[in-house]
């Protein structure tokens, strides 16, 4: 994960390897250690304040509303680790932000549209 100390407000950073089990907002075990790695960020820079920004791929339509549940489920273990809440926010895009156009192409593409971003909202 980038610096997020060094990264200026308005920068989104990509958590790389957060993944989820399909179509649930659980983190799958391997995952754990990156929601860690957060955590310590977090812990480590009272003055950082981040939105979580849930993303899918594959469906044009969020019915589960699962980008946000999944970004939530991330804003409910930092806060459950002690970070104060107003410090983040999160939201849910659905697959309305894709890097790769829908239908993905293959598996890489659809890893690729299925992320978790953090939007530097103060550091």
């Amino acid at each position: 994960m980038q610096k997020m100390t060094e990264a200026p407000v308005g920068k989104k950073l990509k958590i790389e390897n957060l993944n989820f089990i399909i179509n649930t907002f659980i983190v799958v075990q391997q995952s754990k250690g990156k929601m860690y790695e957060l955590l310590l960020v977090m812990k480590n820079n009272p003055n950082l304040r981040i939105e979580i920004q849930g993303h899918l791929c594959c469906m044009p339509v969020d019915r589960l509303d699962l980008s946000t549940q999944r970004a939530k489920a991330i804003n409910n273990f930092l806060v459950a680790n002690g970070i104060n809440g107003e410090r983040i926010t999160f939201k849910g895009f659905g697959s309305t932000q894709p890097i790769y156009s829908l239908p993905e192409k293959d598996e890489a593409q659809r890893s690729a549209n299925r992320r978790v971003e953090i939007l530097i909202v103060a550091n």
